[in-house]
């Protein structure tokens, strides 16, 4: 369902090869709620009294406080962030005002726009919001890279049957998934998914990416789309702060291999993958060696060397037979409003 969250007042023009949107009156990055502005990321410490001879102080404690829907938050508290390790507490939030309360099991408190501040047990913690982004967010290609977009036009790019690009070209560089136009007389969508019109092989590539604040939605109904190595191979885009990091969402070789870590972040927040790809190796008609991958999320290792065994689809059943040869990169059009920028590539 294409997202409310985009206001697209708009006149399309032809740019090159591509439909351009102009008079973008606002993006979903504008009109997200005030209360959604309390999501996000917490560093801090948690104190206890003493014990015996000691006095437990200063240990790090980091939270994340995720949107579910209008007043409705999930509060997540962590040793540390980007780890793999079961949850000091995990809890629903609801909006009072300008703050969220919490309580359950022992745990109570509140986050407002200093932070989080409360208690569990004779433990205290007080924590500030924080940003983490990329170290790689706004990379510039190195020399004899190739840009497949800057934000200027689609010339790299085309949708899978060769139709020009439908997605919207917007300002500050960006572009976004559109699964809302129609042709003229209505009986076709305009849309799906685009690829490169070169093809690669073995590769490294950059590429930046957001999803927006879907109120109500859920699992693979928030943010999702896809990054695909010679135009089989799925490296998944989904909402998936907060969550498990199971082999279907963001940072997952598409229901092949679950990232290592969940290193996504909050909804509006701009994120990186940074990937090395090595194509299948082929002796006439028998494969000798499948695809490996090296992925980075944020800067954070997710998948070192690792074998991509099959083709990813959602179903066993439509795994297709590896491709052999060069292909396509390929982005997806889910449904969601997905904003893309910055992707180049070198060999």
């Amino acid at each position: 369902m294409k997202t409310a969250l985009l206001i697209t007042i708009s006149i399309l023009t032809a740019v090159g090869n591509s439909i351009a949107v102009e008079g973008i009156s606002a993006d979903w990055t504008k009109v997200a709620a005030a209360n959604q502005s309390l999501m996000g990321d917490y560093q801090g410490e948690w104190s206890a009294p003493p014990k015996g001879n000691y006095y437990e102080i200063n240990k790090p404690l980091a939270a994340q406080v995720i949107h579910v829907r209008g007043g409705v938050y999930q509060v997540h508290f962590y040793q540390e962030h980007d780890m793999r390790a079961d949850p000091y507490f995990e809890g629903v939030g609801k909006l009072e005002g300008e703050m969220i309360h919490f309580g359950v099991n022992g745990w109570s408190g509140m986050v407002s726009k200093e932070g989080i501040t409360g208690k569990s047990g004779s433990i205290s913690f007080e924590l500030k919001r924080v940003v983490r982004a990329s170290p790689t967010l706004g990379a510039k290609p190195p020399a004899g890279a190739s840009v497949l977009f800057d934000g200027k036009n689609f010339d790299a790019w085309q949708h899978g049957d060769g139709r020009p690009v439908t997605w919207h070209l917007l300002d500050q560089e960006r572009m976004e998934v559109n699964s809302a136009l129609w042709s003229d007389n209505r009986k076709k969508k305009i849309g799906g998914d685009i690829q490169t019109k070169q093809k690669f092989g073995n590769c490294e590539i950059h590429l930046e990416f957001r999803y927006p604040v879907e109120d109500g939605k859920e699992g693979q109904g928030r943010g999702n789309s896809g990054f695909f190595f010679q135009r089989d191979y799925e490296v998944q885009i989904l909402n998936s702060y907060g969550l498990d990091g199971r082999w279907n969402e963001c940072g997952a070789l598409y229901k092949a291999s679950p990232p290592k870590v969940n290193a996504a972040r909050p909804p509006m927040e701009w994120q990186t993958y940074d990937i090395k790809y090595t194509a299948s190796v082929w002796n006439g008609e028998t494969m000798v060696s499948a695809p490996r991958i090296e992925v980075r999320l944020n800067g954070v290792l997710i998948h070192q060397d690792q074998e991509i065994p099959f083709v990813t689809a959602h179903a066993f059943a439509s795994r297709t037979a590896h491709p052999k040869g060069d292909g396509p990169i390929r982005l997806q059009d889910h449904g969601n409003a997905i904003q893309f920028r910055n992707i180049w590539i070198t060999r």
